[in-house]
């Protein structure tokens, strides 16, 4: 049998087996739902507590907990400011402390954070 210019010999009649067919892409995931959201800062710390998790900043340190890893969040008034703790399934807690510049914001504050913490940990 001879081959014309270019055939190697591959299967007769044409270029093989067609390819697979693309297999459909993944579906997206899901949106995050908005919710409430708490935030809070002074000149160097801050806080975020939102649809997404915990948000902790202290000075040049910052982390992201989502809610998916953290088993509760905690939060105390203080006479300067306010104290937040989060406790994570795997067993570190972390904690973040921001100051108020009025004390009447620590009231404010804490009905705040305690709205939205109740929203994202109820059921739980």
């Amino acid at each position: 049998m001879t081959h014309g210019y270019g055939q190697q010999g591959g299967p007769a009649g044409g270029f093989g087996a067609p390819p697979p067919a693309f297999q459909p892409a993944p579906p997206p995931p899901p949106p995050v739902v908005p919710g409430p959201e708490f935030v809070a800062a002074d000149e160097y710390n801050g806080l975020v507590v939102d649809s997404e998790g915990a948000h902790f900043e202290q000075g040049p340190h910052a982390i992201d907990l989502p809610w998916s890893r953290l088993r509760t969040v905690h939060f105390q008034p203080l006479p300067s400011g306010l104290s937040v703790t989060a406790v994570t399934h795997d067993g570190p807690v972390f904690a973040c402390q921001v100051r108020a510049r009025r004390r009447s914001q620590v009231a404010t504050w804490s009905a705040e954070l305690g709205a939205v913490l109740q929203h994202y940990l109820q059921g739980r």
